[in-house]
């Protein structure tokens, strides 16, 4: 396991020190222990401060001014944030999107300078993460040998178009990218080289004048580089964790612990809640996800300024609500499953929301009427297979259900593809259960429904919203209703 930033502060209290520390986390949250770190070894060396630095543009210079500050001073500390050096290739769609934000080039044959340098330094690293020689050849055919999913997009991306970017914006991206290439040629920029990656292996391994350090904050890093397995195998590793969403709950107990610990003041339960509600945004499908940075960063912004309004005190739910704006993002599969047990009020309350927080209102309604519209058919699909199955209504135990009968659903059909075989057991379970508490004559109608919605949002009505409102209140009322009636519901798969 990797130590600790707590653990790695009393070794260099003891005096075991390294040249080399790295951190890895979210950035709000590798940071501050990153920046304490940082300033202990300042103390430990008499240095007078420490010298930030982040998405540097030229890594290697770091390395060199460290190797060479002794003949000017007697010690010097660099904290350096986010370079992805480290990084394997998973991150380099989000290095792309990264440098696709300094898009478009206007003139190509110019010197590239502030957003565009900064953005053509992180092509630069996507290429180096796939061993791509950015001076070799052209800069179209370096750009052509990039695959094609680090130019579809990278998480933070995907939340808000999960299928990522269509064929026409992924050509366009394509021609910018090599716009930006050609612009960093001519500026001469270099990026991080394999001799960057050397020398960095080659300070941790033979170290720097004694009272200089090096401190990486990392989101992420590749557990297999060798750099990596040193630092951790030394005890120069920490991991400061992640934001992570467990089944809809944001799991910020280490954000708000961090962030108390430096302004001093403590937030209540629910007001963190709260907080995380209104700030953080999710990446990923519906599984237990990650957040993406810039929300994270938003959580951590609204934070630090409650804690100036509550003076030192403890941070109320009231107050968040008065004083945080909701930029938060809904879990559209917390929308179908409050459908799926027949809360309408809940489940309705929560699509309006989803819409307003939407950059896209469209893309946000047809998406969700696309999940809307599937989960009505898996519905009518679980109510005819668990009929030709033989298999019960209302298995409320999950792990009774996924070995008995999900197989049961999913098993190929005689006559007919079986449109539940690539279902996932728990969306199937989930599924199962509001198929269970249907009412049969209002499933025989259901796929009507749909198509009726689905011609009312795409032209027959100048109201998208109430047309899916209303599908939705029916489901909910065909669930809802039918689960209380009590004795044998009427709508049971058997």
């Amino acid at each position: 396991m990797p130590a600790t930033v707590d653990s790695i502060l009393k070794d260099v209290a003891a005096g075991k020190l390294s040249p080399v520390y790295l951190v890895t986390g979210d950035v709000v949250l590798a940071e501050p222990p990153a920046r304490r770190l940082a300033q202990a070894l300042a103390e430990k060396a008499g240095c007078d401060a420490v010298e930030t630095h982040r998405r540097p543009a030229r890594f290697g210079d770091i390395l060199q001014d460290l190797c060479t500050y002794s003949l000017f001073g007697s010690g010097k500390i660099s904290l350096v944030t986010d370079t992805a050096v480290l990084a394997d290739e998973r991150a380099a769609a989000d290095l792309v999107d990264q440098a696709a934000a300094a898009l478009p080039v206007e003139d190509p044959g110019a010197q590239l300078e502030g957003d565009q340098r900064a953005g053509a330094s992180r092509l630069l690293l996507a290429l180096h993460l796939f061993g791509l020689d950015a001076h070799r050849g052209t800069a179209a055919d370096v750009v052509e040998s990039l695959p094609k999913w680090a130019l579809q997009g990278g998480q933070a991306y995907r939340k808000k178009r999960p299928r990522g970017r269509p064929a026409k914006e992924v050509a366009a991206l394509h021609d910018g990218l090599v716009d930006l290439l050609d612009g960093a040629r001519k500026s001469g920029l270099e990026g991080f080289a394999e001799g960057d990656l050397a020398e960095l292996g080659e300070v941790v391994r033979k170290g720097l004048p004694d009272g200089h350090h090096l401190v990486l904050v990392e989101h992420s890093a590749a557990a297999a580089h060798p750099v990596v397995k040193t630092l951790k195998d030394r005890g120069a590793l920490a991991d400061a964790g992640k934001v992570t969403s467990v089944k809809g709950e944001w799991q910020v107990e280490a954000l708000t612990a961090e962030l108390a610990r430096e302004t001093g003041a403590e937030i209540a339960r629910d007001a963190a809640d709260e907080l995380a509600r209104r700030t953080l945004r999710q990446s990923g499908g519906w599984k237990d996800k990650q957040v993406d940075a810039e929300s994270t960063a938003r959580f951590a912004a609204e934070y630090r300024k409650l804690a100036s309004l509550a003076g030192g005190g403890t941070i109320t739910r009231r107050q968040v609500t008065d004083a945080v704006e909701d930029r938060g993002e809904e879990d559209v599969w917390q929308i179908l499953d409050a459908l799926g047990k027949g809360r309408g009020g809940d489940a309705l309350a929560r699509y309006q929301r989803h819409l307003a927080s939407s950059d896209d209102t469209m893309r946000a309604r047809l998406g969700f009427f696309g999940l809307l519209a599937g989960f009505c058919r898996q519905i009518c699909a679980i109510a005819g297979v668990a009929r030709i199955r033989n298999v019960p209504a209302g298995v409320q135990n999950y792990q009774q259900f996924s070995s008995r009968w999900a197989g049961k659903l999913k098993d190929d059909l005689p006559d007919a593809d079986n449109p539940l075989s690539g279902l996932h057991p728990f969306r199937l379970h989930r599924a199962y259960l509001a198929a269970s508490a249907f009412d049969r004559a209002e499933i025989a109608r259901l796929p009507w429904r749909v198509l009726e919605t689905e011609m009312r949002i795409k032209g027959e009505s100048s109201e998208p919203d109430v047309a899916i409102s209303e599908l939705m209140t029916h489901v909910a009322a065909s669930i809802g209703g039918s689960s209380k009636s009590g004795g044998r519901r009427p709508g049971r798969a058997r």
